[in-house]
């Protein structure tokens, strides 16, 4: 077991969860995920025969195959945690290519097990409200909007609270106005036009800094060796434990990160937005990704950009310079709408009503 496993073991022991799992290779190919299957599958049953399930609830679609496999064949209530259109997805991001006929037949695939999903789990859980629209809009007889709560990727608003008087020193000078990045690098980032962004605004802003806080140093090293040194003098990099993330965003005035735009991210709700809010962080992102334009432009949590343009990029830095920024007001927004412990109880609400309704 892994240093990461023994810490997330030890907080489902405290909870009281019993966990049962396989070691999963991210680089295997079709055929090991289709052993990775059978074998949590044949787990899942040998599960079932000790303890008989009353509620099988499954995080995005490879484990949905197992819930909608336990629904059919001993007729127990299955709630589809969707996490997104996974299988479109994975076209957007270039995972998979409609032109490899292996890769067309696992998206035909996925796309019949994902109407099958929608149409016989007993709720789903979308992490927008577009998102859940959408499907609604494409199965209008499966009582989606009925069967649906929307739980956006939420974070523990008492971690990320600013009160961490622990501040890394990374050499910024008092006057330096720096602007953050967490998170991964490559997929769904577009690592490289933000930093063109930092670059247009450097113009307005002449002590303007980016702080990249990441793991995958490889990849965003690649990326840099492409940039001019000028460029690269402004970009501080560090890779930080979750335990500390508090401190190091501390540093920062605004929080930056650009989603490749594609239709799939109408369901997409990044992580790091509920961290950045509740440290009070006004966040500069682009338009039409999950229900951000609704958090940024209704809730006031910051700046959106039209284009990946110079000229969108100079507007929208006019459009921050202007910004109210107030701390307390943005960590509203994570209170409101990502606080962790509020998506528990919209959990735990959703299994009551589902095993109420299946007692019936």
């Amino acid at each position: 077991m892994t240093e990461d496993s023994t810490f997330v073991k030890s907080i489902l022991d405290k909870a009281g969860i019993n966990w049962e799992y396989i070691r999963y290779d991210e680089d295997g190919g079709f055929l090991s995920r289709y052993n990775y299957l059978k074998e949590l599958t044949t787990i899942a049953e040998k599960l079932h025969a000790t303890h008989q399930f009353k509620l099988v609830h499954c995080r995005s679609y490879l484990a949905a195959l197992i819930g909608l496999h336990f629904k059919r064949k001993y007729k127990i209530p299955f709630v589809f945690d969707m996490r997104g259109l996974w299988a479109d997805e994975r076209i957007d991001g270039k995972i998979w290519n409609k032109r490899n006929p292996l890769h067309f037949l696992a998206y035909s695939y996925f796309k019949k097990k994902e109407k099958q999903f929608f149409r016989e789990c007993d709720a789903l859980i979308s992490l927008t409200q577009r998102g859940c629209s959408f499907i609604d809009r494409q199965f209008p007889t499966f009582q989606i909007i009925e069967k649906t709560t929307v739980i956006p990727c939420c974070t523990d608003t008492g971690h990320f609270s600013g009160e961490t008087k622990s501040v890394p020193d990374l050499g910024y000078s008092p006057s330096d106005h720096v602007l953050l990045y967490s998170g991964s690098i490559g997929t769904w980032y577009n690592t490289s036009q933000m930093i063109d962004c930092v670059g247009a605004w450097k113009k307005f802003i002449p002590n303007l800094k980016l702080l990249i806080i990441t793991k995958d140093h490889s990849a965003l090293q690649k990326i840099l060796n492409e940039r001019t040194e000028e460029e690269r003098e402004m970009i501080k990099t560090v890779s930080v434990n979750y335990s500390e993330m508090p401190g190091y965003m501390k540093i920062a005035k605004a929080s930056i990160f650009f989603i490749k735009p594609a239709h799939s991210k109408i369901a997409s709700s990044p992580t790091k937005m509920a961290e950045c809010w509740s440290m009070g962080l006004p966040i500069i992102t682009n338009k039409g990704i999950g229900d951000n334009d609704h958090y940024i432009l209704k809730e006031k949590g910051g700046i959106l950009i039209d284009d990946f343009t110079k000229e969108c990029y100079e507007n929208a830095c006019k459009e921050y310079l202007n910004f109210q920024i107030n701390a307390c007001e943005l960590r509203k927004i994570a209170l409101q709408y990502f606080d962790n412990k509020d998506a528990a109880k919209k959990y735990v609400a959703v299994y009551q009503t589902v095993l109420t309704k299946c007692k019936a």
